[in-house]
């Protein structure tokens, strides 16, 4: 392989205490009751998918609008008190780029988000780029990418086929966006899957010196 892409969510660190209270505080800013948010919430997946869940049969594009701009306001001025790096994920990324690969993050987080979590554990240095589905937004061009489009867009800034990358990550939305690439892919067992979510993967590991 020649690009590995991490995902971030689940994968290079535990974000889901921060993420959930940003949501929460979100919600009750909006109005809006979900009794089964702690239930029915899962990280990772983008904000306007996961609002979809949430409020099935009450959701509009309106509403996923709202969602996202006030959870960015709260997740991104709270300081990620609760976010952790995983243990031996990063040591693994050094030693991919030590052996002459190119290391990418591929997240459905905000840009923004993924910028500054990654300057808080001081990734810019381990990663060659950070790619989030929404960093093309104000490019009418372009606009907001799902992970398959932002997977295929990554191959080609880089000039690669789908054989020659691989797409690490912790639920089926990493998996089926580098299936639908030509990506072979790593599901990892510390992440957020929920059950039989890791099958859709290539391969599975559950010790990050396994990938």
């Amino acid at each position: 392989m020649k690009l590995w892409c991490f995902d971030l969510d689940g994968t290079l660190a535990d974000t889901d205490g921060d993420i959930r209270l940003a949501w929460k505080a979100a919600l009750v800013e909006l109005g809006l009751e979900c009794p089964d948010f702690d239930r029915d919430f899962v990280a990772g997946p983008p904000i306007e998918e996961m609002a979809r869940r949430l409020f099935p049969g009450r959701y509009t594009d309106e509403m996923g609008r709202e969602i996202r701009r006030c959870f960015g306001e709260h997740y991104d001025n709270d300081g990620f008190p609760t976010t952790a790096e995983y243990p031996g994920v990063l040591d693994r990324v050094r030693s991919l780029r030590a052996a002459g690969d190119r290391v990418v993050i591929a997240t459905n987080k905000r840009y923004v988000g993924a910028k500054l979590i990654a300057a808080k554990f001081g990734w810019e240095r381990d990663f060659d780029g950070i790619y989030a589905g929404d960093m093309y937004a104000a490019d009418p061009a372009i606009g907001k990418l799902r992970k398959p489009e932002l997977l295929a867009r990554i191959l080609r800034e880089y000039g690669l086929s789908g054989a020659e990358a691989i797409m690490v990550g912790d639920t089926a939305n990493d998996f089926e966006a580098a299936a639908k690439n030509g990506m072979e892919s790593v599901g990892v067992t510390w992440g957020y899957a929920r059950p039989g979510e890791l099958e859709k993967a290539t391969r599975i590991v559950r010790r990050a010196e396994d990938i």
